[in-house]
């Protein structure tokens, strides 16, 4: 049996979370719905008791006896306080922090902002109908009033605002510190609007309790409906640890690799916490830097571990620059490729391999060093000379995203009849060879997209690096390839060897890629594994 298959094996066990943690997370997803719903039937019944008249004698007991006068201190700065919280320029705010959101894919979280900001229309339905008057005020005529009085539309947004600013601070991962900072801060906010509502004479304390229980029952259903914690109950199912271990974890993300950014944050915030670790680096890759200078900050920060949550291409750049250092790397898998992940059996499931990174302990894998016409660069599992780069070359990402590794054999159809080259190859500094062919492979791993394996005894802790030739030359022997690949068996006709240094020289500048990104055009490829460069933290060998 193969390594590649043995260790695969493994995965199903380590993707599988516990049952405790499992009932803990059903728990707290049917609290999220209980805690929305009870919110909304608190509402409900207060309004009937409003509109019943029950509630007469509390709001007669806390009547202001002597509410502000126009043009006085107090009803100026109570009147600049209402216009800064007014429902309209609330509900706007959300909304543009909601497109905020999106944009930075924290999808989730754009929804429940935009499900929020639509509380505050709907609540002036709720007003119309229950057509409640508003108490003897001198302040009528104020640019702040909005509708009659009941639920009272000024404490509703103002309460619905400071519980989606507390939301955005958690998915924000700010210390417990500043949460309470913030958490006081909405709490004083909602206190003020009470307080400067109720002075100016515009709504009783059933109109004010009103608005609080609206705006909460908004938040909460937003949050629940949008598929984001509530506060009340992430909360109550956060297991946090007796003490901390003292341990610290970067992570490197693509963030073009997630649909929902947040919910990523708040995984791997919550299994940190329950962990033990101190609060995470956050440090995001750019077009320009796929991750190298992001793995430097986390070096110079002195973290203990780098979590790589991303492709192919951002776990071969952080790899590159923690090579020969001793700062072991995790892997959080994403997009299509992720194939160092699936050689190592490292879960596919980002909960289990969130579990795996903060608990395993690291192997010391090979990595290559690819030195070109004009460059040098490491890479983890496979690089491709010709028509395997042509074909990453033509693969539509759109695609990728729809049919995921069938967007390979659409790119592949094109090049059916592909246009050979010659090459001189040397192995381990021995005579070169000259071999025509449309292809070679030189691999750190034996498999690759669609669960291909190519190189059935490629492990990447053996110092080598596996080399394939290939030259089919009519279309049936691309599908005879394909089929007897598909099946894991090695085709004929093609040249397998191992070694430690390959050298290849062509006649022609020829395209190649490593680890699936397309790095240029070539007519010397020199190859050299460099053993056990890496800590990764994996599943156990069996």
């Amino acid at each position: 049996m193969s390594t590649t298959s043995s260790t695969r094996a493994a995965a199903p066990e380590a993707a599988r979370p516990t049952d405790a943690r499992a009932r803990r997370e059903i728990a707290g997803r049917a609290m999220e719905r209980v805690l929305a719903a009870v919110l909304l039937l608190a509402f409900i019944a207060w309004s009937l008791l409003v509109s019943a008249g029950r509630t007469s004698r509390l709001d007669s007991a806390f009547t202001p006896a002597h509410p502000l006068l126009p043009r006085s201190a107090g009803a100026q700065i109570a009147e600049a306080y209402a216009l800064l919280t007014h429902p309209a320029l609330i509900a706007g705010v959300i909304i543009g922090v909601a497109l905020w959101s999106f944009k930075k894919r924290m999808r989730r979280l754009a929804l429940a902002l935009l499900i929020a900001a639509a509380g505050i229309p709907a609540q002036l339905l709720i007003i119309r109908a229950m057509d409640v008057p508003h108490p003897r005020s001198h302040l009528l005529d104020s640019l702040s009033v909005v509708g009659k009085a009941y639920p009272n539309a000024q404490v509703a947004a103002v309460t619905i605002a400071a519980s989606m600013l507390l939301v955005l601070t958690r998915a924000h991962r700010r210390p417990t510190s500043d949460l309470a900072v913030w958490w006081l801060a909405g709490i004083a906010a909602i206190i003020a609007s009470c307080y400067s509502q109720w002075a100016m004479g515009l709504a009783s304390a059933s109109d004010q309790i009103g608005g609080i229980l609206w705006g909460a029952a908004v938040t909460n259903m937003s949050l629940a409906l949008g598929g984001v914690d509530t506060i009340l109950s992430s909360w109550a199912r956060l297991d946090l640890p007796a003490r901390s271990v003292g341990k610290r974890a970067a992570v490197i993300y693509n963030p073009t690799k997630f649909f929902d950014l947040s919910l990523l944050r708040r995984r791997i915030e919550a299994e940190v916490l329950s962990a033990g670790w101190l609060p995470t680096q956050w440090l995001e890759t750019t077009p320009d830097d796929p991750g190298r200078s992001m793995a430097r900050q986390a070096l110079e920060h002195g973290v203990d571990l780098v979590l790589v949550a991303g492709g192919d291409g951002t776990v071969r750049a952080v790899a590159g620059e923690l090579a020969g250092t001793s700062m072991p790397m995790a892997l959080i898998p994403s997009g299509t490729g992720n194939l160092l992940a699936r050689n190592l059996s490292i879960p596919l499931d980002t909960d289990a391999a969130l579990r795996l990174a903060l608990s395993g302990s690291p192997t010391a894998i090979d990595l290559v060093r690819a030195t070109w016409d004009d460059g040098e660069e490491i890479f983890a599992v496979m690089a491709g000379l010709g028509l395997d780069a042509q074909i990453m070359a033509d693969t539509k990402d759109e695609l990728k995203k729809v049919i995921r590794a069938g967007a390979y054999a659409v790119a592949a159809v094109q090049h059916a009849s592909p246009r050979p080259f010659r090459a001189a190859v040397a192995l381990d500094g021995g005579v070169p060879e000259e071999h025509d062919m449309v292809m070679a492979l030189l691999g750190n791993v034996g498999t690759i997209t669609g669960g291909m394996t190519i190189f059935p005894h490629a492990t990447p802790t053996d110092a080598q690096v596996d080399l394939l030739l290939a030259r089919p030359d009519r279309v049936i022997d691309w599908a005879r390839m394909g089929a007897m690949i598909l099946a894991g068996r090695v085709p004929s006709g093609l040249t397998l060897a191992q070694a430690s240094r390959v050298s290849i020289r062509t006649d022609e500048p020829v395209p190649f890629e490593l680890d699936g990104d397309i790095a240029g055009t070539t007519r010397a490829l020199d190859i050299e594994v460099v053993p056990g460069a890496l800590g990764v933290i994996a599943p156990a060998r069996p």
